[in-house]
């Protein structure tokens, strides 16, 4: 028995049996990629850390405890942060000075800010201008005081909260210093 292949049933078969196939290659490419992308990942995060701290190869310790704190070259801490920006989640790295009082620099990146507006955040000019900022003064918290992004008010307010949230958290390791 001949099939039409003009037919309704014959188009659909055709049709599932490519998109089954397709689906498998995907899949098994997707599986594949996994540990280039993992390492991928966690070569940006190594980037991003020494970045802040301006070392631009050192070594890294996890410090493991209540709270994640990277150490480089076992002098600068480094406190992962995390926040919201206008679109989507935003994040970062602080590095503070070896006295516990000051921040040596700064990294953020975002998911999906607008770029020329919140997506400036991941600029060096708006990074550069947190180096040199205490956080901790007399004894107290001294929040973080930056220029904000015109036009993405939303963005560097996340940014702010991220930075303060993350310095407050953080508040006992340093006084334990």
């Amino acid at each position: 028995m001949k099939r039409d292949i003009n037919s309704n049933g014959y188009i659909f078969l055709y049709s599932t049996i490519l998109v089954v196939i397709v689906a498998v290659l995907l899949t098994a490419t997707a599986l594949w990629l996994q540990p280039y992308q993992q390492r991928n990942k966690e070569n940006e995060k190594r980037m991003m850390i020494l970045s802040s701290s301006g070392v631009a190869d050192g070594e890294i310790l996890f410090k493991d405890g209540d709270l994640p704190v990277y150490l480089v070259n076992d002098t600068i801490t480094v406190l992962p942060m995390q926040g919201n920006g206008l679109w989507g989640p935003i994040w970062g790295y602080l590095a503070i000075a070896p006295d516990g009082k000051t921040v040596i620099g700064a990294k953020f990146d975002h998911k999906s800010e607008t770029p020329g507006l919140g997506g400036e955040i991941t600029t060096e000019k708006f990074q550069s201008q947190f180096s040199g900022k205490p956080i901790w003064e007399n004894g107290h918290i001294k929040p973080v005081e930056f220029d904000a992004i015109s036009g993405a008010t939303k963005t560097s307010n996340g940014v702010k909260e991220m930075i303060d949230k993350t310095i407050q958290i953080y508040q006992p390791y340093f006084e334990m210093r």
